[in-house]
C-alpha cells in the first residue's frame, strides 16, 4: 500500500506525570504489546520513528542521534527515526546485526484520519516482521548466497530430529530426518541465517557443540510449535492437499519441523504466507557429511580469515546469474555420493564443453536475464507440488548457468 508523502507528526506526549497518556500514545504502547521482541519501525509521515528502549538500542546499533520528544510520568520520551525513503538500508545494518524489526504502516491518509475529529489518530498496522530469515528485497539479500531459514524439531525417539530449511526469496523447501551426531554436519550444510529450536533441545547441553556455531542465529520456541499433527494440518492447508503421500513418508519429526517454518512465515509475513514449493525430503546418504571444522579447514566457500577471495568456490565460480552462483556454491557444499548422480553431473558439463559457440551464446543469453528464482519463484515450481531444485535436480536456468565454466 503506498502511504501519503507528507510528514504530520502525531507524537503528543502530555508534560505531566497525571496527565493521561494520548490517544496516538496508546496505539503506539498497544501495538508494541503485541510485538515486545522486536524493534517497532513506527511510520510517522516520511519517517520511521522508535521509542523508548527501542530508540536507545536502535541509535546505538545504526549510529545515529537520539533525541526525545515530549514527557511521558515526567521523564523524557527517548526517541530516534529514519527516513522511510530509506528505510532498507537502516534494516539491513539492524538485521545484519542480529535484529528483528516489526514494520508499522500507516494504513490510511492522515486526512482521513482528521475527518473522524481533530485528535482522531491514524490507523497504523505492523504488515510485517523483519529477520535474518526472511527477508526477500534484493537489496537485503546476498545475491549469490541462499538465505536459508531452518527448523530443528525432536522425534519420539531421543535420537530422532529432523532438519527443515526454507528460502522465501526462492521458494526452496528442504526437509530431512538426522541423528544427533550428524546434526552439526548437516546444519554446516545448510548454513541457515535464523534458526528455530524447541526449548527442550535448546536447554539440552548434548547439543550444544551443534547449536554452538549458531547461538546468534538461534529463535527458541515452546515444544508445541513443533507438533507433527499440527504440522501435518498446515502442510495440508498451505498446500491445499487431501492427503500428505505426495510429500513422501515424512516421520513425526519432519511434520514438525515443516509446520514450524510454515508457521513462523506466517506470523512474519503477517498471514501473506508466500508461494513455496512443497518441501523436497532429502536422505542423509545422498550427499557427503563434512563436519563443520572440515568445512573450515578446506576454505570450500569461505578462507579460514572469512573471505570469498581464496576460496575453492572463488577459483571456480564463472557464474553470470545469482541463480546459477547459488547452485554451484550448493554442489560445493554438498558433494554427490551417488556414482549415477555423478555421472550425470559430468555429462551435462561435457556437453557445454564441446560446444563453445553454444556456451558462449548461452552465457550471453544468461547475462540479460534477472535473478529468475528470485524475481519469479513460482516459475520454479513455488506453490506447486512437484519436486524442488536439488543438487541432483537442477531447474533448467540454474544447470545451465552453473555448468557453464571455464572448463
Amino acid at each position: 500500500m503506498s502511504q501519503p508523502a507528507n510528514n504530520i507528526v502525531e507524537l503528543e506526549v502530555e508534560p505531566n506525570a497525571t496527565a493521561p497518556i494520548t490517544p496516538m500514545m496508546r496505539q503506539y504502547f498497544s501495538i508494541k504489546e503485541a510485538h515486545p521482541e522486536y524493534l517497532l519501525f513506527y511510520r510517522m509521515g516520511d519517517f520511521y520513528e522508535l521509542f523508548f528502549e527501542d530508540a536507545i538500542t536502535a541509535s546505538g546499533a545504526l549510529d545515529i542521534a537520539l533525541t526525545h520528544r515530549g514527557k511521558l510520568n515526567g521523564k523524557d520520551v527517548p526517541m530516534c527515526g529514519v527516513p522511510h525513503h530509506n528505510g532498507e538500508y537502516y534494516l539491513h545494518k539492524l538485521i545484519k546485526k542480529g535484529f528483528k524489526v516489526a514494520i508499522c504502516e500507516q494504513m490510511e491518509d492522515p486526512r482521513e484520519a482528521k475527518k473522524r475529529g481533530a485528535k482522531s489518530v491514524v490507523k497504523r498496522e505492523v504488515v510485517r516482521i523483519v529477520t535474518s530469515g526472511t527477508l526477500t528485497e534484493d537489496t537485503l539479500l546476498d545475491a549469490r548466497s541462499a538465505n536459508f531459514l531452518a527448523a530443528i524439531a525432536p522425534g519420539k525417539k531421543n535420537a530422532a530430529l529432523a532438519l527443515a530449511w526454507l528460502d522465501i526469496s526462492t521458494g526452496e523447501f528442504y526437509v530431512c530426518a538426522v541423528n544427533r551426531e550428524s546434526l552439526g554436519a548437516e546444519l554446516s550444510r545448510v548454513n541457515p541465517k535464523e534458526l528455530l529450536v524447541s526449548e527442550t533441545l535448546w536447554q539440552d547441553e548434548s547439543f550444544a557443540a551443534a547449536l554452538g556455531e549458531y547461538r546468534a542465529a538461534l529463535a527458541p520456541h515452546a515444544a508445541s510449535f513443533f507438533d507433527s499433527t499440527k504440522g501435518a494440518r498446515k502442510l495440508k492447508d498451505a498446500y491445499k492437499v487431501a492427503s500428505l503421500e505426495g510429500f513422501g513418508a515424512l516421520e513425526d519429526a519432519e511434520l514438525g519441523a515443516c509446520g514450524a517454518l510454515l508457521d513462523y512465515v506466517e506470523l512474519t509475513q503477517k498471514g501473506n504466507l508466500p508461494r513455496l514449493n512443497p518441501p523436497k525430503r532429502l536422505g542423509m546418504l545422498q550427499f557427503m557429511s563434512i563436519d563443520a571444522a572440515s568445512r573450515r579447514n578446506l576454505e570450500l566457500e569461505r578462507t579460514l580469515s572469512g573471505e570469498f577471495r581464496g576460496s575453492l568456490l572463488s577459483a571456480i565460480d564463472k557464474t553470470v546469474t545469482g541463480t546459477g552462483a547459488r547452485l554451484l556454491c550448493s554442489y560445493i557444499g554438498a558433494p554427490l555420493l551417488d556414482p549415477e548422480a555423478i555421472r550425470s553431473r559430468l555429462d551435462r558439463v561435457e556437453f557445454f564443453t564441446m560446444q563453445p559457440q553454444l556456451r558462449r551464446e548461452l552465457r550471453e543469453a544468461l547475462h540479460q536475464l534477472p535473478d529468475m528464482e528470485r524475481a519469479f519463484p513460482a516459475l520454479s515450481g513455488a506453490g506447486a507440488c512437484q519436486p524442488a531444485r536439488s543438487g541432483c535436480n537442477p531447474g533448467w536456468a540454474a544447470a545451465g548457468d552453473a555448468d557453464l565454466r571455464d572448463v
